[in-house]
């Protein structure tokens, strides 16, 4: 599909959208009729895009099998040891592919590693090369050999803004002021080893629709080299607390605004995302707050920007940006999706669960069914423990009940960022 009919494909679709939402508005509908159409226009607007923009998940389709392809490769060098971005991993390679560098935000660590078994002073020199390149990396440049990013980059309607560093911080912790001089410091700290490479595990081939029995696995390439050389460099236990920071006055602001709770926002924030501002995800999903541009940035594009639009990785990587988005997207389900149930904790477990897998789907863990506004009756009879224990047990997926727990814990600790 060309990028021209795609953008007109995106532009029906947000259309369509728009007039469904209009309509809703503006016709008589009673309260609860309103309420059952908000409740449930998460799930809508699934079931809108799975029946009318097929076009649209097929493009999704396209960049997850181009993403795919492109991991393929990177695992013809490095076979066990290929990395990849993700949510609390930024990875990049050398053109050459001899070389990665990754900062792990989750293991604060960063990571130089080099195929083959290079000198001593080789391998120093490299180190600080890449200490000194991730330093001054931007987010306008980070992670964009990867497909899901070039490609919903060229699809997306977003505005560009300024780029800015992804990891300055490290300079200030370092204790020096420019990247160099930063790159040596942290360079001192490189643990150096060597380890083996073996083919990366098979993947399963797709299994055709006729043979549903089939279930054969693609041979895994055996990689170029058989041994790799890694400088681990362990950071400060004090970086993390740095990165909140780094980002408690936009958390401060637009939680303030949209009435969301602060520790709320860096409990979804810390637990999406480990504090990564250009984490990605194949859903696809990018930044501190793993945004969704397809759902949840439509979402918070049309209510607080007053035009939907598909949001870039580019913009989702700027951390203000993707913090107000997300902020704004717990807003949307805490004072529409879900305004029906009662109790505020009640109400907050829910939201919490909403953000990981939508409204329609809280509501099937009490009802079976997407409607939210029924499920909020039979949510508001129920005590806020147990509300939160059925959340646990009933939601339809294994990812949501874990995330649910993750992200209430971790709120205890933003309580006094």
């Amino acid at each position: 599909m060309s990028k021209t009919n795609r953008n007109h494909l995106l532009g029906l679709c947000l259309l369509s959208l728009a007039a469904t939402t209009s309509f809703a508005q503006n016709s008589a509908f009673d309260d609860t009729e309103f309420g059952d159409f908000a409740g449930s226009l998460s799930a809508e607007f699934a079931e809108f895009e799975a029946a009318q923009t097929q076009e649209w998940d097929s493009f999704v389709s396209e960049i997850r099998a181009e993403h795919d392809a492109f991991i393929a490769d990177l695992e013809r060098y490095w076979g066990n040891e290929t990395e990849s971005s993700d949510r609390s991993k930024w990875v990049e390679y050398a053109k050459n592919r001899r070389i990665k560098r990754t900062v792990d935000f989750e293991k604060n660590q960063i990571r130089i590693s080099v195929l083959g078994t290079p000198a001593p002073e080789e391998m120093q020199r490299i180190v600080n090369q890449q200490l000194q390149a991730a330093l001054e990396t931007r987010s306008d440049q980070a992670n964009q050999e990867y497909p899901i990013v070039a490609r919903m980059q060229e699809a997306a309607s977003a505005p560009k803004l300024p780029p800015v560093p992804v990891v300055a911080e490290l300079k200030e912790l370092s204790g020096q002021k420019t990247a160099p001089k930063a790159a040596v410091a942290l360079a001192k700290k490189a643990k150096i080893d060597v380890v083996e490479i073996k083919p990366a595990p098979a993947k399963k081939k797709a299994t055709a629709p006729s043979k549903p029995k089939r279930n054969s696995t693609a041979p895994a390439a055996a990689p170029k080299e058989t041994k790799a050389t890694v400088a681990v460099i362990d950071l400060s236990e004090s970086w993390p607390v740095r990165r909140a920071r780094k980002y408690s006055d936009a958390v401060t602001r637009f939680a303030a605004e949209m009435d969301i709770p602060r520790s709320l926002a860096f409990a979804i924030m810390y637990t999406e995302s480990s504090f990564n501002p250009v984490a990605v995800s194949p859903i696809p999903a990018y930044g501190l707050m793993q945004v969704v541009p397809g759902s949840a940035g439509r979402d918070v594009t049309k209510l607080h920007f007053g035009k939907e639009r598909l949001l870039s990785p580019d913009y989702l990587f700027t951390a203000d940006k993707n913090i107000e988005v997300g902020i704004g997207y717990l807003n949307i389900l805490d004072k529409r999706y879900l305004r029906k149930i009662t109790d505020p904790l009640s109400r907050k477990y829910c939201t919490i669960a909403a953000y990981n897998t939508g409204a329609g789907n809280v509501a099937k863990a009490f009802t079976g069914k997407l409607n939210i506004s029924r499920a909020s009756k039979i949510i508001n009879e129920m005590s806020p423990d147990e509300v939160y224990n059925t959340l646990r047990t009933k939601l339809p997926y294994e990812e949501t009940r874990k995330y649910i727990k993750k992200v209430t814990a971790a709120e205890k600790q933003f309580m006094s960022l």
